[in-house]
Formats: structure tokens, C-alpha cells, sequence
């Protein structure tokens, strides 16, 4: 079982991510290209298109990992962080929450 120490270690951890995880997302999603401009050719237009398309899908895994991030937020808010999701009698190892502290289960339920 986590100690309340342990607990707010990962509170501040998952805090300093979300912040962090919403800033590049705002840096990605704000670089918007200026499409069709006058001085552009159709080869930057093609670039300009491709990085803003992979931008995009950058920021869309940023924001699935946000949700997570923000899903043990709420976990250690319920009292219920460091508990499997799955068979809520396993506890998910703390090495493994030490690595990724937005893990949702067990080793067995993996």
C-alpha cells in the first residue's frame, strides 16, 4: 500500500506532466501554417501541409496521454490510485508507477 508521501510524490509528479504535456500541445496545435499565401510554392504549401498533419497527430497522442495523466489525478483525489482497475484487488507495483504513474493495472491484468 502507498503512503501518503508516496501518494503526494506522484500527485507532484502528475501535476508537473500535465502541465508540461499541455504546453506542447498548445506549441503543436499553434503552428498553423498560412496556407496558400502568395509567396509560397507548391512544394513548401506540400511541406507545410505534411508537418501541420503530423502536428496534429503528435499532439492528438499527447492528448490521449493527458487523459490518463488527469484519470490518476482523479485516483489519488478518490483514494483509489496505485488499485488494478481491472480485478481491484491488486495493487500495481510501485517500481512500475515510479516508471509510468499513470498505469491503470497489475502486472496480471497487463
Amino acid at each position: 500500500m502507498l503512503t501518503k508521501e508516496q501518494i503526494q510524490n506522484f500527485k507532484e509528479k502528475l501535476g508537473q506532466t500535465k502541465t508540461d504535456l499541455e504546453k506542447q500541445i498548445k506549441d503543436l496545435e499553434g503552428k498553423v501554417p498560412d496556407f496558400g499565401s502568395e509567396s509560397d510554392h507548391f512544394e513548401e504549401e506540400a511541406d507545410e501541409a505534411e508537418a501541420f498533419g503530423t502536428n496534429l497527430g503528435i499532439a492528438q497522442a499527447l492528448r490521449e496521454r493527458l487523459n490518463n495523466v488527469n484519470h490518476a489525478l482523479q485516483k489519488i483525489s478518490a483514494g483509489t490510485y496505485g488499485q488494478c482497475e481491472n480485478c481491484k484487488n491488486q495493487e500495481v507495483p510501485i517500481k512500475n508507477l515510479e516508471t509510468n504513474p499513470e498505469l491503470r493495472f497489475c502486472r496480471k491484468c497487463e
